[in-house]
């Protein structure tokens, strides 16, 4: 076996392996994406009520306000929040990250797999 055989060998597996993996991952991104719609960027208040820290924010020509959950953390009394644009009751205190994560990781195995799928076929031209 030569080591262009190899290559092409390691290549294929390779190939397999990034887009087996990064191929799902860009459709459940944007299966994400279709589902949560556009996130915007707003500015929010955290206020103290009855204490129980509370975010207030405007958005869709209204206020809005909910309490904060054990989760979210808020020090200082202004912050930049994000907003779904369909529905503006709908706030958080950080940015989503889940189609991040899938589209960041689906685009690294795809560009994996794509360039094993090149390796792969060497041996066609040597």
């Amino acid at each position: 076996m030569t080591p262009i055989d190899v290559l092409a060998a390691v290549g294929e597996v390779l190939s397999w392996i990034g887009l087996g993996i990064g191929v799902p991952l860009l459709v459940i991104a944007g299966m994400v994406a279709l589902a949560e719609g556009r996130w915007d960027r707003i500015d929010m208040v955290v206020i103290d009520r009855d204490g129980v820290p509370t975010a207030r924010w405007f958005a869709g020509n209204d206020f809005h306000e909910r309490p904060l959950t054990r989760r979210e953390r808020a020090s200082g009394d202004w912050h930049q929040g994000y907003v779904r644009s369909r529905d503006p009751d709908h706030a958080r205190l950080h940015p989503p990250v889940l189609r991040r994560f899938a589209l960041t990781i689906g685009a690294i195995f795809t560009v994996i797999g794509a360039i094993g799928l090149v390796v792969s076929i060497l041996p066609a031209f040597f």
